[in-house]
């Protein structure tokens, strides 16, 4: 379940504030990047425990786009990659073939996706998730 979430704790013992990654203006260090994906991953599985279960991800690439995909994995879920550019018949299409538990989305899939806010995980929310959940673990593997 953890392997993604160890392998970045790792990095960011060896690396720590070093830059792991750059976009525009914002650094993210390696301890930072682990600290982000683990309260994301930490915050899905209690949205949804269940082992395998699916978390849309509708957005465009960005360092957020990236956590999302990190944590999806660590919390041992499969990513569902939307295309916010996408028509809203095609997204709507495909969020109900693959049932997620969990939609993740930016501005973009925001806007074009009307669901139960229970449902939705915006990134901009992602700052007080790492607040609230950054010194949480996920459970063992059975």
């Amino acid at each position: 379940m953890t392997r993604t979430l160890d392998y970045l704790k790792n990095i960011a013992k060896e690396h720590g504030s070093a830059i792991a990654l750059h976009e525009n203006d914002v650094q993210v260090s390696y301890e930072e990047l682990a600290v982000a994906v683990n309260a994301l991953a930490v915050a899905l599985h209690m949205n949804d425990p269940t082992p395998g279960s699916r978390v849309a991800l509708c957005a465009v690439n960005s360092l957020e786009y990236l956590v999302s995909v990190l944590a999806i994995q660590a919390a041992d879920k499969v990513v569902v990659p939307l295309d916010p550019r996408a028509d809203l018949e095609s997204l709507h299409s495909l969020l109900e073939a693959s049932l997620p538990s969990t939609l993740i989305v930016d501005e973009h899939g925001d806007a074009k996706i009307q669901c139960d806010e229970d449902f939705k995980i915006r990134f901009s929310q992602f700052e007080g998730l790492v607040r609230t959940y950054r010194d949480h673990s996920l459970p063992l593997p059975l």
